[in-house]
């Protein structure tokens, strides 16, 4: 199994995983129309749990979710059409037009045959997973069929959950694949790069069979290892993971907390009101302790948006010394306004690349707009309304940033 290549044993299993779920748990699909925003018919359902038995999940829980989608297409389908698209090698427009239809296609055609072609590669590797594949195949349709449940039941809590952890291996592996090549391109050391991804293959292999087999807790275990092994072999390999990134990011969160601490006590010697500027700075501190404890329980998004957050009431802190007159709420419309300028170059730059900033593009908009609201109220001299709206200004523009 160690001489598999990397772009094989990613792509295949990344198509044989999740098409089998998909063949087996969705029927066919008739696309004969394009897909978008706002439409509804039996197609629609029919792309949901398409997209939900691939891995593209749609929602979670509720509408959208497995077992519960819908005929009309709205905004968490466009999502993941863009998800799959992005993930094919389409443009990630979340619009399921003639490409994407011919796309499903090929998938749906192709299943069967991908395992064909790596056993009539002529190495022993190609043809012991094509007889793997085929045995896990059959096992997988085995058990499906001795469940009296309709297709769309057959993806429980659990199963998914193994699904996800599954398809985050597959990421971290062809991640920490393209950092070691990246590091021989560079002259680097890759340390025992190359022996821990070799150890998360053998882990994914292990993953997908137990999941065939039924025993998930066992599949969710060689998983796990997988994605273990495969952070080390990127960080041997000389990348920053991503806890580390946000490790960073809420160490940078604390000295700005600090600094906010020494703005304030350095007003309150000054003789300023510092009340609500000391209450605000408490909560701060609060959020601060709180994204540590995420991080350490290794919810990383949740810790970074928490830390995100203490940030954002640190800043509110400073804004609070004083009274609140005609001088903090002006250097508040100014702190909006440069988030709004950064925002828009941000915007901008990501439009030239490519990107999908519509979405970007309306909350600036708004942020324009409380902006404008914050001056009026500058104007009028209720000077607590115009630092109010230049903070929702400011907050709206860091959104836009963040919907890039």
């Amino acid at each position: 199994m160690k001489s598999f290549k990397s772009s094989l044993f990613v792509g295949l299993f990344i198509f044989t995983f999740f098409s089998f779920a998909s063949v087996t748990s969705a029927a066919s699909c008739d696309f004969s129309r394009d897909l978008e925003i706002g439409v509804d018919g039996e197609d629609v359902r029919c792309l949901q749990k398409y997209l939900n038995s691939s891995g593209f999940i749609i929602s979670n829980t509720g509408v959208g979710s497995p077992g519960n989608e819908t005929s009309l297409l709205r905004g968490l389908t466009k999502d993941a059409i863009a998800e799959w698209q992005a993930a094919n090698g389409l443009p990630a427009s979340g619009f399921f037009g003639p490409a994407s239809r011919q796309k499903y296609a090929e998938l749906v055609k192709n299943v069967g045959s991908a395992v064909s072609a790596v056993a009539s590669s002529g190495t022993a590797t190609g043809a012991e997973l094509a007889a793997k594949l085929a045995e896990l195949k059959a096992q997988l349709e085995k058990a499906q069929s001795q469940k009296a449940v309709t297709p769309a039941a057959v993806v429980t809590v659990t199963e998914k959950s193994v699904k996800d952890a599954i398809q985050k291996a597959l990421k971290e592996i062809a991640n920490a694949e393209d950092q070691i090549e990246d590091a021989k391109d560079d002259g680097q050391s890759i340390g025992s790069a190359e022996s821990n991804i070799e150890d998360a293959k053998e882990d994914l292999f292990d993953a997908v069979s137990s999941y065939f087999a039924g025993d998930l807790a066992k599949a969710y275990t060689y998983a796990d290892n997988a994605i273990d092994n495969a952070n080390d072999a990127f960080e041997d390999a000389g990348g920053e993971s991503e806890a580390d990134e946000v490790e960073q990011y809420i160490d940078d969160t604390e000295d700005e907390i600090d600094a906010a601490r020494d703005t304030i006590e350095q007003a309150d010697d000054d003789g300023e009101d510092v009340e609500e500027a000391e209450n605000l700075l408490e909560d701060a501190e609060d959020l601060l302790k709180q994204a540590n404890d995420e991080l350490e329980n290794d919810k990383l998004d949740d810790a970074k948006d928490t830390a995100k957050e203490a940030r954002s009431v640190a800043d509110d802190a400073v804004d609070a010394i004083g009274s609140g007159g005609s001088d903090d709420a002006e250097s508040a419309i100014d702190k909006a306004k440069d988030a709004i300028d950064s925002a828009e170059d941000e915007i901008n730059e990501a439009d030239d690349d490519g990107d999908d900033v519509n979405d970007a593009e309306d909350l600036l908009d708004e942020a324009n707009d409380k902006l404008d609201e914050a001056e009026e109220a500058l104007d009028d001299k209720d000077y607590e309304e115009a630092i109010d709206l230049a903070k929702e200004a400011r907050s709206l523009a860091n959104d836009a940033v963040d919907e890039l």
